[in-house]
């Protein structure tokens, strides 16, 4: 890891004061490196700091685990390498630090350039893979020098902490929109005005060429009907893509999905990343609406999702899947083939039109789930309240005992355990020995 980079987080633990910190990579070497280059920088000072490598992390997460930082109380999280750009629940202060791409800056410029130029377009938005986070300058300066719409998608560096509330009108894929202005005041922009969808739109995505093709595919049904363009960089070489049909083709295929939430009469709502924002609310949401059509459904929690494990409960017909975009897009064929994203559930019960762009954002899908008072079953007496010690109260507004009927007058108290038998059984020692060999079995 660069040295800079690792003095930087070296820094920063100090003057926070971290005492406990995890780290995260789907790469355990990396982590373990990082670990063992902090344990030495810190090893003479007179506070102990305790690093933690998060090993419950299956290989290939892209989502940050908080649920595994929160077992060994963890007070800051480092993640390192590939992620997703997800948008986490304010919990436990992150720090995603990148991996930088080797890439020859002036070769991207004129790939970037040239791109730009030869497509018509009204507005353009620029997405890159957050390896080439560090060239954010060269794509503000080409955005800069167009004379269409620019926006920037800007991958998100810190989160998960209390004061990281982002908009969510202003996410797409999970990254912060900007408004690319002449001048050096660059704003946020709601995800609205990209007009997603519209062919004069131009979706030019940047990342390093690689065989996963999971955020390109992620990308590409979120603007589902505009040009999309994939520039796949190496250090010696970039190659141009056109994409257009891409989106289209991944959404008719992904259609069939709203059948199968339409046939099914028991639908499981599956949590694979718990710690994402907005999850909780989701879920509740989607169950009263599940029960609202005349459906049952179930609410199961998952860490790394397995066949065998949906094959535990073969009454349920298919899984609402409650995790970021790129894994619902990355799942095998069969897992895919019994779970579905919640947009598509949302389009099977008429909460949003077929038509309208693909949204992964729990915070969006959320406005879409609200109930009418005659749709919403009558409250069960319930609340809950958060209290000190991180735990939950669920206090009943009529508790369980008094509602129960006066039981003193009551003259039958239950069958005597011994009714009907006769004979009082006899307790007796056992025998001495192991199993294979008894005392009383043993013949010369």
């Amino acid at each position: 890891m660069d040295p800079h980079v690792v003095d930087a987080i070296e820094c920063e633990i100090r003057l926070a004061g971290y005492r406990r910190i995890a780290i995260q990579s789907s790469d355990v070497e990396s982590a373990t490196t990082l670990s063992t280059e902090l344990s030495k920088r810190f090893s003479s000072d007179t506070d102990k700091r305790e690093l933690y490598v998060l090993g419950d992390v299956f290989i290939g997460s892209c989502c940050t685990d908080l649920i595994a930082s929160r077992r060994c109380a963890a007070e800051y999280v480092l993640h390192i390498g590939s992620s997703c750009q997800s948008s986490l629940a304010p919990s436990i202060p992150v720090w995603r630090v990148f991996t930088k791409a080797l890439i020859d800056p002036s070769l991207l410029t004129t790939h970037v350039n040239r791109v730009l130029s030869e497509r018509d377009y009204t507005r353009v938005v620029l997405i890159y893979d957050p390896s080439l986070h560090h060239h954010v300058d060269l794509f503000t300066h080409a955005l800069r020098a167009n004379p269409a719409e620019c926006y920037l998608a800007l991958c998100r560096e810190r989160v998960g902490s209390d004061t990281d509330s982002p908009d969510d009108e202003t996410l797409f894929c999970g990254r912060t929109l900007l408004a690319i202005t002449k001048s050096n005041d660059n704003t946020a922009a709601p995800f609205r005005s990209l007009c997603s969808g519209d062919p004069a739109t131009l979706f030019l995505y940047i990342r390093v060429d690689s065989p996963s093709n999971n955020t390109t595919d992620y990308i590409a049904i979120s603007c589902s009907g505009s040009q999309f363009h994939v520039l796949a960089v190496t250090s010696e070489a970039v190659h141009h893509l056109s994409a257009d049909a891409l989106g289209d083709k991944i959404r008719q295929k992904r259609y069939r999905n709203v059948e199968k939430v339409l046939s099914a009469s028991t639908i499981g709502i599956l949590v694979i990343s718990r710690n994402l924002r907005c999850s909780s609310d989701l879920r509740s949401s989607l169950s009263k609406l599940i029960e609202s059509k005349g459906k049952r459904a179930y609410t199961l929690s998952v860490n790394c999702l397995t066949e065998a494990k949906l094959a535990n409960f073969p009454t349920i017909d298919v899984y609402c899947l409650l995790s970021c975009g790129e894994a619902i897009l990355s799942l095998p064929d069969e897992i895919s083939r019994r779970t579905v994203a919640p947009f598509e559930l949302l389009v099977a019960f008429d909460c949003i039109d077929w038509s309208c762009p693909y949204d992964f954002e729990f915070s969006r899908l959320l406005r879409y789930t609200s109930l009418s008072e005659e749709e919403v079953e009558p409250g069960r007496g319930g609340e809950i309240r958060k209290l000190q010690g991180n735990c939950e109260l669920k206090s009943q507004v009529e508790s369980f005992m008094s509602s129960l009927s006066d039981n003193s007058k009551r003259t039958f108290g239950g069958v005597d355990p011994a009714y009907g038998i006769s004979d009082k059984p006899k307790i007796i020692q056992g025998f001495h020995g192991t199993a294979s060999a008894y005392e009383h079995e043993r013949r010369l």
